[in-house]
């Protein structure tokens, strides 16, 4: 009887074992649909890059707006950001937007609204990772604070030797 459970249990093993193997490729297989899309790249339109920065700008996952078929994927929206400086920029404007927004969507989600994951754990994570991406796009509203005291002293000069002063009265 000893052996027969350690024949089930072995069973049991390899078939969770070719299990995770096959979640592992289908894992790598949905990702390398995302990352790249078949065909000719994307023309770069006003109306696509204008759709990619008010996703940006309103808290949308870029990946999955580059997912659908009339979209470029991103390695395109680089190639398009690399060509023309002007675009990065914009971009970059958007990700402000969004810091300007980000305080509603941090309440959003830690009161269980409707960007909520349902995990508080997730949910905390993601407010987290929010405030400190709003903390370095927009260090104005967001950034920590620094207060920097400029003192100046005048020198003082005795015998033709400067003497650094306590920038008082002159003396």
């Amino acid at each position: 009887m000893a052996k027969n459970s350690k024949t089930t249990k072995s069973e049991a093993q390899l078939a969770i074992g070719q299990q995770m193997a096959t979640g592992s490729k289908a894992l790598q297989t949905t990702t390398k649909k995302v990352a790249r899309k078949r065909g000719q790249p994307t023309k770069f339109t006003p109306e696509r890059w204008q759709h990619i920065l008010e996703t940006v700008a309103t808290y949308g996952d870029l990946i999955e707006a580059c997912d659908k078929p009339d979209m470029p994927n991103v390695r395109t929206i680089y190639r398009w950001m690399e060509a023309n400086p002007e675009l990065k920029d914009q971009l970059r404007g958007a990700w402000e937007m969004f810091s300007m927004l980000g305080h509603s969507v941090n309440n959003n989600i830690l009161r269980g609204g409707k960007l909520s994951t349902g995990d508080f754990r997730r949910d905390e994570a993601l407010a987290a990772q929010n405030r400190w991406f709003m903390s370095k796009t927009n260090r104005r509203d967001f950034g920590d604070k620094q207060q920097v005291d400029v003192i100046h002293h005048d020198p003082v000069i005795l015998d033709g030797i400067i003497i650094d002063g306590d920038g008082g009265d002159g003396v």
